[in-house]
């Protein structure tokens, strides 16, 4: 039996976006299709981070696209800051 604990602890390191990491793929890349600064910030900070480099490959050209072709709102959200670490990992 899992405890309410172990289960924010498992949560809290990233374990569901471990176990469910590709299935999250084209839900994050909706987001990204939406062009909603806010969402793609949350989702760059928040949700791939946590995801297995294979599922940051999938989202490779999403995120090559907000650097090469930022929206007004994606630059002022600055958020190639957050891209350019993760593409070095490739």
């Amino acid at each position: 039996m899992v405890t309410g604990w172990e289960l924010a602890d498992f949560e809290a390191r990233g374990g569901l976006a471990l176990r469910f990491g590709d299935e999250f793929i084209p839900h994050i890349q909706y987001v990204f299709q939406t062009r909603d600064c806010t969402w793609e910030y949350f989702m760059l900070t928040g949700i791939i981070p946590r995801l297995p480099l294979e599922c940051l490959r999938m989202l490779k050209p999403d995120l090559e696209r907000i650097i090469e072709c930022p929206t007004d709102s994606e630059i002022i959200e600055e958020l190639d800051d957050v891209i350019v670490p993760m593409l070095n990992q490739l």
